[in-house]
């Protein structure tokens, strides 16, 4: 398994790894854009989820995949939710972090992975507040939401869309 701390993909491939967060965090502005316009899509369609975060719906949660060369920031604040890309290192605060390897962190969140397990096994890393990744793992649990549903699919899609998702995220779990 590789490291989990911050910056931890940092250090690894040497300048190539330099090289593919760099370039990524050039393009974050779009991915920014459409991973806030998802959740504030999601909380206008289902406001209930929202509401079970209480007050964490203010907090910040990096989500830090440790096999990836940039992290996420949330908060999922309903219609005023948002996600940033952020690096590794990245020194602004949060409430909590998890880390752990991608495939590992796509799978709690689209409800295919056993968090307790993850955790329990140490193939995720939580840092910070518990009661912040707790309160989300519950709201995502309850609510069900799928891939298509985050990205805001239509009915017609949803299933290839899913389905292809799922692959991709399996496939990255082979590596």
């Amino acid at each position: 398994m590789q490291g989990n701390g911050p910056g931890a993909w940092r250090g690894r491939g040497g300048g190539r790894a330099e090289i593919a967060s760099g370039a990524l965090m050039m393009m974050r502005r779009p991915v920014e854009t459409i991973l806030s316009r998802a959740l504030r899509r999601i909380a206008l369609n289902r406001p209930d989820v929202f509401e079970r975060l209480g007050p964490w719906r203010e907090a910040d949660v990096v989500v830090a995949p440790s096999d990836f060369p940039v992290c996420f920031r949330l908060r999922p604040d309903g219609s005023r939710g948002t996600v940033r890309v952020i690096r590794h290192d990245d020194p602004a605060p949060a409430a909590a972090r998890i880390s752990g390897p991608l495939a590992t962190l796509l799978e709690l969140f689209d409800g295919e992975g056993d968090a307790d397990a993850a955790f329990f096994s140490r193939r995720i890393r939580i840092e910070g507040d518990t009661a912040a990744i707790v309160a989300l793992h519950n709201t995502l649990e309850a609510a069900g939401l799928t891939f298509a549903d985050i990205l805001g699919v239509g009915p017609g899609l949803r299933g290839p869309v899913n389905q292809g998702l799922a692959r991709l995220r399996d496939h990255l779990g082979s590596r």
